[in-house]
């Protein structure tokens, strides 16, 4: 049986070495033949010459496997730059090896698991929030938005992909709705409550007076919207189960607008010390033309390894089943490896996770700073 220990960050691993026996007697021959098992041994990560794609945040969990601690990385798919394709990733063990861990700079020994090669549906549990501004702006989008919505967590549902769902509305001024993390059906309730922008500028689900108490502490003030503020309104008020991804999915027209609230700019998400890996990734669907500059909200994407869509006003030929999350989601993976009850002593410790493909057309490097913390 595994027990989930903590949701929490970090990891070591030991190299094992095995040995196997067999047994060559034939007549009065008792000659024993020891076998070597060859066993690869975990080698640095490589050096990568540049990016060309990204590493998404993680969720690490540790487990007792068997009464040893072993630290499983769910992490969310990493996509071929230039292609519809999406990466199959191989641990230690394997001649296309192409993902490598480091923990402290010490190489592990990995073991790699391709969700994609199962068929009997998604293994990582995964809590999905929807931010979806609503301001007048939006009057175009919000009703294909909420519908696409639907369809695409009936899409997930009938794949058996293990997901709840949640929505903040947010437009001018504070958080004017929401409902937690639910099924299907109640999130299509509440997508259909009214019409156009209306649909998400209400609070629903059993704990909606809370939820509806906690919003103005996410105000920026003014006449300003903020997906950022959004996002952190779920974050430390929605219920998320503690082994499950995290993913977010914020659905704006326009630049992300802190109104000098540095806690909800673009920029707070760059730092792990304020968006830790455990808090999800976030994926971008700006209706629209990108731009540059510190608010673009494809850059929280960016920062947390994300996919950013642009589309139209009124998101025309777009629907959410061929968004990139739902690559991502599909083609995730589960990274495993023992680790020592030593890095168990509240301090950070360094995660260093690269790609490098064979051809060299995928390259991508990120260190996570995490702590070990048992329940």
């Amino acid at each position: 049986m595994r027990h989930n220990i903590f949701k929490g960050i970090t990891y070591a691993i030991a190299a094992v070495a095995a040995l196997s026996m067999s047994s060559c007697l034939s007549n009065d021959d008792e000659t024993i033949v020891i076998e070597s098992q060859k066993v690869i041994k975990p080698s640095p990560n490589p050096a990568i010459t540049e990016s060309t794609t990204s590493v998404p945040n993680i969720n690490p969990i540790v487990e007792i496997v068997d009464g040893t601690y072993e630290l499983r990385i769910d992490m969310t798919g990493v996509k071929n730059p230039g292609d519809t394709e999406w990466l199959k990733l191989y641990g230690t063990d394997s001649p296309d090896q192409n993902i490598w861990v480091e923990v402290d700079g010490e190489p592990m020994r990995i073991e790699v698991r391709n969700n994609s090669d199962y068929t009997e549906g998604q293994f990582i549990m995964t809590d999905i929030v929807f931010t979806i501004d609503n301001s007048g702006s939006m009057g175009q989008e919000a009703d294909a938005i909420a519908r696409d919505i639907v369809s695409w967590a009936q899409y997930l549902q009938n794949n058996n992909l293990n997901a709840r769902y949640g929505v903040v509305g947010y437009g001018e001024g504070p958080i004017n709705g929401a409902i937690n993390l639910t099924n299907v059906t109640d999130l299509s309730n509440y997508l259909n409550y009214g019409t156009g922008t209306g649909r998400t500028r209400h609070f629903g689900g059993t704990d909606a007076t809370a939820l509806q108490t906690a919003a103005p502490q996410y105000s920026v003030g003014g006449s300003h919207e903020c997906g950022a503020a959004a996002i952190w309104f779920a974050n430390d008020n929605f219920k998320f189960r503690s082994s499950a991804n995290r993913i977010y999915v914020n659905f704006t027209d326009e630049p992300n607008q802190p109104n000098g609230k540095s806690q909800f700019s673009v920029e707070h998400f760059k730092d792990q010390i304020n968006w830790p890996a455990s808090n999800g990734t976030i994926h971008t669907v700006y209706s629209g033309t990108p731009f540059t500059g510190n608010e673009w909200p494809g850059l929280i994407s960016d920062y947390t390894g994300g996919t950013t869509l642009c589309t139209t006003s009124n998101f025309t030929g777009v629907t959410l089943e061929s968004l990139p999350v739902t690559g991502a989601m599909k083609n995730s993976y589960i990274i495993r490896f023992p680790i020592s009850a030593n890095l168990i002593d509240g301090k950070p410790h360094q995660i260093h996770i690269t790609i490098l493909t064979k051809d060299g057309k995928v390259q991508a490097d990120k260190v996570f700073n995490v702590i070990f913390k048992t329940a």
